[in-house]
C-alpha cells in the first residue's frame, strides 16, 4: 500500500488504527526494506542489522508525524531511509569505539566504575538541580533538550513568539547555571 506525503502524514494522526496501519505498510514495503537492508549490508552490516534501523527509522518517522510543525516535503520512503541511514552510520561508529569483551579484562575496572560513578553523580546533581528551577523553565529546558524547535515551544508554552521562547530558554539556562554554580 503506498501512501502520497501528506496522507500518511494525517494517517498517523488520525487515530491509533490508522497509526498501525501506515506502520504496517511502511513495515511490508519490500523497496525501503530491500534499500536499506542494502546499504547496510553494503557498509559492513548484516541483514539483521538492516531490520533494526529500519524499525528505527519508522518509528523515529512516526514519532516525527506527531510534532505540530511537521511537514513531510520529500517522499516517505526517501524519509525513513534517510534516517535509518544515519542511524546505521551512528550504530556502526559506535560499535568500532566499544572494547570487544575479551579484551576487557586488561582494562581497569576501578575506571570504569568510576566513571560511572561520576555519571550517576552528575546525572543526579542536574536531576535536583533542575527540580529547583518552576515549572515554566523546566518545560521550557526539556523541550529544548529533546529538540523542539522555538516555534514548538512558544506554541506549547503559549508564547507570542519564537524570540520570547528564545529569551525565556536563556533565563531559565542562566537559572540553572546559578543553581549548579550555587551547590
Amino acid at each position: 500500500m503506498k501512501f502520497s506525503s501528506k496522507d500518511i502524514v494525517e494517517l498517523v494522526r488520525k487515530d491509533i488504527a490508522s497509526r498501525d496501519n501506515a506502520i504496517e505498510a511502511l513495515y511490508k514495503d519490500e523497496a525501503l526494506r530491500n534499500t536499506v537492508i542494502a546499504y547496510v549490508r553494503r557498509y559492513g552490516g548484516e541483514e539483521s542489522d538492516g531490520i533494526d534501523v529500519l524499525t528505527f527509522g519508522i518509528m523515529t518517522f512516526i514519532k516525527q508525524c506527531y510534532r505540530p510543525l511537521f511537514e513531510l516535503k520529500k517522499d516517505v520512503n526517501a524519509y525513513v531511509f534517510s534516517i535509518a541511514k544515519y542511524e546505521w552510520l551512528r550504530t556502526k561508529k559506535s560499535r568500532k569505539l566499544t572494547v570487544p569483551d575479551d579484551e576487557r579484562h586488561d582494562l581497569s575496572d576501578g575506571y570504569c566504575i568510576e566513571k560511572e560513578l561520576i555519571d550517576r553523580e552528575q546525572h543526579q546533581f542536574l536531576t535536583n538541580a533542575l527540580k529547583q528551577l518552576d515549572n515554566k523553565c523546566r518545560a521550557v529546558l526539556t523541550m529544548w533538550a529533546n529538540n523542539l524547535r522555538m516555534r514548538e515551544i512558544a506554541l506549547n508554552m503559549a508564547y507570542k513568539s519564537e524570540g520570547m521562547a528564545r529569551k525565556k530558554k536563556h533565563e531559565c539556562i542562566g537559572k540553572l547555571r546559578l543553581l549548579i554554580k550555587g551547590k
